[in-house]
């Protein structure tokens, strides 16, 4: 932003005279792009904010499923019951190191995981059933519920601010800061602290954008409390 500023500056300072005409029609534009910056800035932050609260209470709902089905599992005969359990529960570490990791690779195998977990708790509990369909309409729906959760969780994470906006968005922004400089080049004023003060405003929100749009990479990270929470309560 301070750059953009400095790099307007110096062609404004370049400009060897300015009519009043000029000037108006250059505050005019000015003053537009970063209105339109400040609409797109705001509706970005809104966005990611309301994705990343849509995460965190995926990450509740998960946990709830999962918790759901280790209770009714319980009503399984042994070894079924024991198996599934064990899966449940391995289900949940690999779900809390899903939720830390950032390297693509680690993803991906823990995702194939994940997969691979549920196939074999659905296998278990369906042999555990057996013919019994009271005992299977009360176990299977909670344990389809821990796989639809996991395909919605997926999909939430997958959510961001489609990189040709976010591209615009930064372009937009540094025009503005880049217009604010010209103006003062004009003047032949730099008016630093001012300037400063709003391009740091500026790159903060467009920072704090792309944190809430990608939790997993910034500063701000969806709690993983409830994962946390639900492992200690998992006592085989």
């Amino acid at each position: 932003m301070l750059a953009c500023h400095e790099t307007g500056y110096r062609l404004g300072f370049r400009v060897a005279t300015v009519d009043e005409e000029y000037k108006r029609r250059v505050d005019m534009i000015r003053n537009a792009i970063l209105a339109l910056v400040t609409f797109l800035v705001g509706f970005s932050f809104a966005g990611a904010g309301t994705r990343f609260i849509d995460r965190q209470d995926m990450i509740v709902k998960e946990a709830n499923a999962i918790g759901t089905a280790w209770l009714r599992v319980m009503l399984l005969p042994e070894p079924q019951r024991g198996e599934v359990q064990t899966e449940l529960r391995q289900y949940t570490v690999d779900r809390l190191e899903l939720l830390r990791a950032f390297d693509q690779a680690t993803i991906q195998q823990l995702l194939t995981r994940s997969s691979e977990a549920q196939a074999r708790f659905w296998r278990n509990a369906m042999a555990g059933v057996g013919s019994d369909r009271q005992l299977g309409n009360f176990i299977l729906p909670v344990l389809n519920d821990v796989i639809d959760v996991h395909s919605e969780h997926l999909s939430a994470s997958r959510r961001h601010v489609p990189q040709p906006i976010l591209f615009v968005i930064v372009v937009t922004a540094a025009i503005g800061i880049g217009l604010i400089g010209y103006d003062n080049g004009l003047v032949r004023r730099r008016f630093f602290a001012l300037s400063s003060a709003f391009a740091a405003v500026l790159a903060a929100a467009l920072w704090m954008t792309i944190d809430l749009d990608r939790p997993r990479h910034g500063f701000v990270h969806a709690s993983e409390q409830p994962y946390v929470d639900l492992l200690a309560s998992m006592k085989l």
